[in-house]
């Protein structure tokens, strides 16, 4: 796996070792770059709260990018300690919670926390609850993006915040959404 973009770009990072951990399965470097390149105006000075994190690829892209902080949720200890050593070894700091995800958002309301993008990439398996959308809502700043990566054979509704487009890459889907300002 590598860094597509920002001061980090063509930097190698470690991926999951398919025989210990299946299931955890990294958003491709293209996806990755695509994303990236939807939501390139918000990055700078973001802070950047990413769930499911697995290898940690796609916050510590946002970090390469410029945001201007990252936190990342993933309950897997093994994963955690590749997050760690990934974020070691390009000398960046992020707050790692070893937590479920959604004991971590309902942490992160308690402490006030607030996010400008909030991305989430959940197991294929698990299929997205709307109690998602409600968990998140709280500590994304008005106007800050949520972007739900999910399978294109995923459908869902929910009616916490505003549907702003889906992209399509082969068999993974990126939706967007936003937190409504109001005036």
């Amino acid at each position: 796996m590598r860094i597509v973009g920002g001061r980090h770009k063509g930097r190698t990072i470690k991926g999951p070792v398919k025989a210990d951990h299946s299931k955890t399965r990294p958003t491709t470097d293209r996806v990755r770059e695509s994303l990236f390149n939807i939501i390139a105006p918000h990055i700078r000075g973001a802070n950047f709260l990413d769930l499911y994190a697995g290898t940690g690829a796609v916050g510590i892209e946002a970090l390469s990018r410029g945001a201007r902080s990252l936190t990342l949720v993933e309950k897997d200890r093994f994963m955690v300690k590749i997050i760690k050593d990934n974020l070691s070894s390009l000398g960046e700091e992020a707050e790692v919670l070893p937590l479920d995800v959604s004991k971590a958002l309902e942490n992160l309301r308690q402490k006030d926390s607030k996010y400008d993008i909030i991305f989430a990439d959940p197991p294929y398996h698990l299929m997205v609850s709307p109690k998602l959308f409600e968990l998140v809502e709280p500590i994304l700043i008005k106007g800050g993006l949520f972007v739900l990566e999910h399978s294109n054979k995923e459908k869902f509704t929910q009616d916490v915040l505003v549907d702003l487009r889906d992209y399509l890459y082969g068999e993974t889907t990126i939706s967007l959404y936003m937190r409504e300002e109001l005036l």
